[in-house]
C-alpha cells in the first residue's frame, strides 16, 4: 500500500533557501586574498617592522667597519691615505704651489741660519710637504725664541713671527760670562756677542754666585719697585745663596736681607733715603739694610753723611 507524504509548503520555502545558501560556493578571488591575507598576518609579525629597518641600516655600517679594521691592520688604508696625500703634494706643487720665500718678523738676537737650520726647509718644496707644527715646536727650541707662529701664504711664502726673550744680565760663572733673560734661562754667550759688535751687553749688569740665575727673577722684581736705583746697579752677587749684595755704578755696596718681602722694603727704605738726602751721592762705601727698618752706613775716609755740612756749619757758627 502506497502513501504520499505531505509536507507544509512554507516549510518546504525555507529549507531550499537555507540549502540555497550552505551549497553557494565562495567566489576564488576572495579565497585566495583571505588565504594570502592570513599567511602574512602569521609570517609578518608587526615588530618585525622596526627590525628589517634596523638590520638594513647597521649591515652595511657593520660591514664597512669590519673592512676598514681589516684594512687598517694590514696598512692598506694608512698606505692608502699617504699615497694619496702625496699625490695631492704633488699635484699642487706641479701647479706652482712651490716654497720660494720666507719672511720672518720679531728676529732681533736670532741668527737668520739658525731659523733656517730650524725650519729645515729648501726652496722649491712643494709648500703642502712642509709641516708647520713641527717647524713651530724647532723654532720655539732656539735660546732666544720665546714664541713663535708660522703659515702658509699660497703660493709659495712661508710667514713667521717669532717673539724673543729680553736679555736682563750677565751670568758671571767659573770664568764664563752668559747672558740670561728675566727667568734666568741663558740665551747666549756674551763674548761672542761682543766679538759680533752687539753693544746692548755692555748696558746689563752682572750677576755672581753658583745658583744666581735660578734667584735673579725676585731680585729684578724687587727692583721693579725701586725705579731710582734699578738703573745704578752695576753687578749683584748671590750669598750664601741667601741674599743679595748689589754694587752700584757709583761704587757703593748695598747690602740686602733675607726674603723677596723683605728685599722689597729695604730698596724702597733706600729709594726714601736718597729722595730725602741723597745718600747714595755722597763719599760713602756701603749701605747694610739687613734689619728691618734701620740702616747702617760704611763711610770712607773722606765721608760726608746726610747733615754732616749743617753740622760742621752750627760748630763754626754759622747759620744752618
Amino acid at each position: 500500500m502506497s502513501a504520499r507524504l505531505m509536507a507544509d509548503p512554507d516549510f518546504r520555502a525555507a529549507a531550499a533557501g537555507a540549502r540555497a545558501r550552505d551549497e553557494m560556493p565562495t567566489p576564488p578571488r576572495a579565497m585566495a586574498a583571505s588565504a594570502q591575507k592570513g599567511k602574512r598576518r602569521r609570517a609578518w609579525p608587526r615588530w618585525t617592522r622596526s627590525a628589517v629597518k634596523a638590520a638594513l641600516i647597521l649591515v652595511p655600517v657593520l660591514g664597512l667597519t669590519a673592512t676598514a679594521g681589516s684594512a687598517w691592520k694590514r696598512g692598506t688604508l694608512a698606505d692608502t691615505l699617504d699615497a694619496a696625500r702625496e699625490s695631492v703634494i704633488q699635484t699642487t706643487g706641479d701647479l706652482g704651489f712651490r716654497l720660494s720665500e720666507i719672511l720672518v718678523v720679531g728676529r732681533s738676537e736670532t741668527e737668520r741660519d739658525a731659523v733656517l737650520d730650524a725650519l729645515g726647509v729648501r726652496r722649491g718644496e712643494p709648500i703642502l710637504s712642509i709641516d708647520l707644527a713641527e717647524a713651530k715646536q724647532r723654532l720655539e727650541e732656539l735660546p732666544w725664541v720665546s714664541s713663535a707662529s708660522i703659515e702658509r701664504r699660497l703660493p709659495g711664502f712661508l710667514y713667521i713671527r717669532l717673539s724673543e726673550r729680553q736679555p736682563m744680565a750677565i751670568w758671571q760663572h767659573e770664568r764664563q760670562f752668559t747672558v740670561i733673560d728675566r727667568a734666568g734661562r741663558p740665551l747666549a754667550d756674551a763674548a761672542e756677542l761682543a766679538r759680533r759688535g752687539n753693544q746692548r751687553i755692555d748696558t746689563l749688569p752682572q750677576v755672581i754666585g753658583a745658583n744666581a740665575p735660578q734667584q735673579v727673577h725676585t731680585l729684578l722684581s724687587a727692583l721693579d719697585s725701586a725705579p731710582t736705583i734699578a738703573p745704578m746697579l752695576s753687578s749683584a752677587s748671590w750669598i750664601s745663596d741667601r741674599r743679595w749684595n748689589l754694587q752700584l755704578s757709583n761704587g757703593v755696596t748695598v747690602k740686602l736681607p733675607e726674603g723677596t718681602a723683605e728685599m722689597r722694603r729695604a730698596l724702597q727704605q733706600l729709594e726714601q733715603m736718597h729722595a730725602a738726602s741723597h745718600v747714595l751721592d755722597r763719599d760713602i762705601v756701603a749701605i747694610d739694610l739687613r734689619l728691618p727698618g734701620r740702616a747702617a752706613i760704611q763711610t770712607s775716609a773722606t765721608a760726608q753723611l746726610p747733615g754732616w755740612e749743617d753740622e760742621s756749619k752750627k760748630k763754626n757758627g754759622k747759620k744752618s
